[in-house]
């Protein structure tokens, strides 16, 4: 499908006085407004992740659904490049193999534009703008624009086209390198993520500060170098003395690194590199799938940002007293430091 274009969209709305004109953060860099990654990671967030964080900030679109979808979905999709969040123009072409933009950047954008994220009650007009897409100071809205899913998945659409065409496309503006001034407000385009985001909004203040300060301030949608999801893990059994049991954690990279299974481990924790007892040493060694009586090695030899690892470990009854054990673990970057402490443990029963 080829794909209708709108050179400069911006209707910018004030969230709160926290916005206003000129506040400007100490860190804030006008130049470097977010990472090339964290903009196009589509994977950051799933549906449910989108729709817990709408129903923690209760949010009206939390019980919002259009078309048979909830607004969690109409999000997850159009950052995956569904629905009209594809198509072709100027030899750019987005669809579900590229994928659109982070979901932490269209929520952003959402309250942004139409303040979606924080009311709590439906206003038409700002469901019908939602996005701001094809809607410019200048004029009304583009009618064949107007609606929750239209807004949501042509300008999650609108954002990546305006990312690819940033570099290495031959377009004369809003490039990669190139300097900017609006009212005054100087900077550099530095990536492509910072250039699709001025041409989508090009307003520094009451506009891309906006956007930035909900992104990594109010909202924390960065993206850590190391940094996981809890996915599943087995059973708690029994173990009787002298057996064994096979146990299974699977994790998601959630971060921007790519884990090398040199570096990333699953370790003991509460307390932190303690000595589990169920790794004692015996006549057989150190427990299958341990690097040592702490660490615990991932089954893949990386694991890229988006995979899922997979940690197969036994642990051993080697005369331990009867009772309970509460082992506790926490993935970890040896060298670089502990990642977040989700509490996965298991509770042991040594017989």
């Amino acid at each position: 499908m080829k794909k209708a274009i709108f050179s400069i969209f911006f209707v910018v709305v004030l969230i709160s006085s926290a916005f206003a004109s000129n506040a400007k953060a100490a860190s804030f860099n006008q130049s470097n407004l977010i990472s090339n990654f964290d903009f196009t990671n589509v994977n950051s967030m799933s549906t449910s992740e989108i729709q817990f964080f709408l129903q923690n900030r209760n949010s009206y679109l939390k019980d919002f659904s259009e078309g048979g979808r909830s607004a969690a979905q109409i999000i997850h999709e159009a950052s995956h490049g569904h629905g009209d969040a594809s198509g072709s123009i100027n030899g750019i072409t987005v669809n579900s193999s590229t994928g659109t933009v982070a979901p932490g950047v269209i929520l952003a954008t959402l309250q942004k534009e139409q303040s979606l994220i924080s009311r709590t009650t439906r206003d038409t007009n700002a469901i019908n703008k939602a996005m701001g897409y094809a809607c410019p100071d200048s004029g009304s809205c583009n009618p064949s624009y107007l609606g929750f899913t239209k807004q949501v998945e042509s300008g999650a659409w609108q954002l990546r086209y305006n990312y690819e065409r940033a570099q290495g496309k031959g377009f004369s503006n809003f490039q990669v390198g190139q300097s900017f001034n609006y009212d005054g407000d100087i900077g550099t385009f530095s990536n492509r993520a910072t250039a699709s985001l001025y041409r989508y909004t090009p307003h520094v203040y009451n506009g891309n500060y906006n956007f930035w300060n909900l992104f990594h301030n109010t909202y924390q949608f960065q993206t850590a170098a190391f940094a996981y999801r809890f996915v599943k893990q087995n059973g708690y059994p029994g173990l009787t003395n002298g057996w064994s049991y096979r146990f299974v954690l699977i994790v998601k990279n959630t971060g921007s690194a790519t884990w090398n299974r040199n570096v990333v481990h699953l370790g003991t924790s509460h307390d932190k590199d303690r000595v589990s007892p169920f790794t004692r040493e015996s006549r057989t060694g150190t427990p299958s799938g341990w690097t040592s009586p702490n660490r615990i090695k991932m089954q893949e030899s990386s694991v890229a940002p988006g995979q899922y690892a997979n940690f197969v470990f036994y642990m051993r009854n080697d005369g331990l007293s009867s009772g309970t054990y509460r082992e506790y673990f926490q993935l970890v970057a040896d060298g670089v430091g502990w990642m977040e402490d989700y509490g996965i443990y298991w509770d042991v029963s040594a017989k």
